[in-house]
């Protein structure tokens, strides 16, 4: 008879002999062979010759009577029956790494030998994963990818200061295999906030994917391309420190990464409408509430299928992910100053200097930081660490007295720096500018420090003249204090020049304004 048809197919098989009372015509009405027609109505006569009979007969009985077992065997009642029994086992075992459909089989016949071949067991299990919906998600690898995306519409808060409503982007993370999600706000979508993202991401998952996929986000990807994208070296440098891969879907495909646009649609309906009427005063308060709402999302059950997205994400992702290590990833950056004559290295970033060896003094340098660490390398030796300063554009000096040379003086004088000498050059131009420049020396805890606000001082008379300097600096003896940015903007403003000039709040005198005394 050819392949195994099923009941429903047998039944109007015989419907449509008994209509037809012909073999042929009964072969052309359901487009099959004639000999297939012939073999169901001979099998059916030899238990009734009234067909009509049949008709009234339940699925096993006919099976008993179309596929009848042979000695020893069960019917194809009973091999059906065995089948499904399984079914949701083999479902749940599919989940599981390295589990494949042969192997599932191969348990399957050693068990029942009698049962289904490799072909019948693929296409039977296949239209019950396809019944319940679960093809594709059987498609992702338990523990593999977190798809990451932002979301096209923004969430809010409010300062509570000026009143001001601040926007925020929403970044959406997700396994595709269990649907498990992460959501943060952020401030924006640069490379520094979507890092933040992603550190956050893989601790709320608290394990390593061997794959981060997201579209060509400008945070993400510096050059898109089909076969070999280009990152952006922050991300580069999460991957390496995570020893997670980047992925980029192709150009204008977010299919690629279906299930975090799908999600991020979730995402409206389960975090930003139930949240929609509340008023949050700040980005911390805002993601609490968001992570309120991600629990109520996760453990809510599926629609489809048993359990949730905690439970499967525990189950079957967690356990196969590799540990997260010690630290978290921290964005690292790199510049090559000169280290200056007072063995210092300068952060532009910040304004801020860091102490070196001082026999390295001129040398270039590579000086890597992160929003904790300093730390500075001279011929790919690392010669310096520092802990950061905490304020910022403060031109503030962290020296190591280690890195200090052991007779001060005399490293002063072979530079051809101390103080001495500037307070000569400093004389030449006049008492003012010599008291401007003693004033600078003593204002910094290790004298050498301020060499180069010395040294820019003086440099000012070459470009202002000696003049205009000295009114400047006697500007500042007014006020009992100079440093040289206050000298250089006084001068920039031309406020020496106005020395002479009338006070606007000082009366000038005049015979016919009276003093205080006449009102006594």
């Amino acid at each position: 008879m050819g392949k195994i048809k099923r009941m429903d197919q047998v039944r109007q098989i015989i419907e449509a002999y008994i209509a037809t009372n012909s073999l042929k015509a009964t072969a052309r009405r359901l487009q099959i062979s004639k000999n297939t027609v012939k073999a169901y109505v001979r099998l059916g006569k030899a238990y009734n010759e009234d067909l009509s009979q049949l008709l009234s007969l339940s699925e096993p009985e006919l099976l008993s009577i179309f596929y009848p077992s042979k000695d020893g065997e069960p019917s194809a009642a009973g091999r059906s029956e065995v089948f499904q029994s399984k079914v949701a086992y083999w479902i749940k075992e599919l989940r599981k790494v390295g589990v494949t459909r042969h192997l599932l089989w191969q348990e399957y016949r050693r068990e029942h030998p009698e049962g289904y071949g490799y072909s019948q067991f693929c296409e039977r299990l296949g239209r019950e994963l396809e019944r319940r919906d679960l093809t594709l998600r059987l498609n992702h690898e338990a523990g593999k990818a977190m798809q990451v995306d932002f979301a096209g519409k923004k969430m809010h808060w409010v300062d509570a200061y000026s009143g001001e409503v601040q926007e925020c982007e929403v970044l959406v993370a997700v396994f595709p295999h269990s649907q498990y999600t992460f959501a943060i706000a952020l401030p924006s979508q640069k490379v520094g906030d979507f890092i933040h993202g992603l550190n956050q991401a893989l601790l709320f998952f608290g394990g390593l994917p061997q794959v981060i996929l997201s579209d060509n986000l400008k945070a993400y990807v510096t050059r898109a391309d089909k076969y070999d994208p280009q990152f952006n070296e922050l991300c580069v440098q999460l991957g390496a420190h995570y020893q997670v891969d980047l992925a980029a879907t192709r150009v204008g495909k977010p299919k690629d990464k279906a299930s975090v646009e799908n999600m991020v649609g979730t995402v409206y309906r389960r975090i930003y409408a139930p949240l929609r009427n509340e008023v949050f005063y700040s980005l911390e308060e805002l993601n609490a509430a968001i992570i309120q709402q991600l629990r109520i999302h996760n453990t809510t059950p599926y629609q489809q299928k048993e359990g949730n997205r905690y439970d499967a994400f525990h189950t079957y992702e967690l356990p196969v992910m590799r540990a997260l290590p010690s630290d978290l990833f921290e964005v690292k950056k790199i510049v090559n100053p000169l280290v200056r004559r007072d063995y210092h290295v300068y952060l532009a970033e910040e304004k801020n200097y860091y102490s070196v060896p001082y026999q390295h003094a001129g040398k270039r340098a590579t000086v890597i930081y992160t929003s904790s660490i300093v730390e500075v390398y001279i011929d790919n030796q690392r010669v310096a660490t520092h802990q950061r300063l905490l304020y910022r554009d403060a031109h503030q000096h962290q020296t190591n007295p280690e890195h200090m040379p052991q007779n001060h003086s005399e490293w002063k004088k072979a530079r051809g720096y101390n103080a001495a000498y500037f307070l000569s050059q400093a004389e030449k131009i006049g008492a003012a500018t010599r008291w401007a420049v003693e004033h600078i020396l003593v204002s910094r805890i290790h004298e050498t420090q301020s060499y180069n606000s010395c040294k820019g001082l003086l440099g000012l008379a070459k470009k202002y003249s000696n003049v205009r300097l000295e009114n400047a600096a006697r500007r500042c003896q007014k006020v009992d204090k100079a440093s040289y940015s206050m000298i250089k903007r006084i001068l920039i403003h031309k406020l020496d020049m106005e020395s002479d000039q009338l006070e606007l709040f000082n009366m000038p005198e005049h015979d016919n304004i009276r003093g205080p005394e006449a009102y006594q």
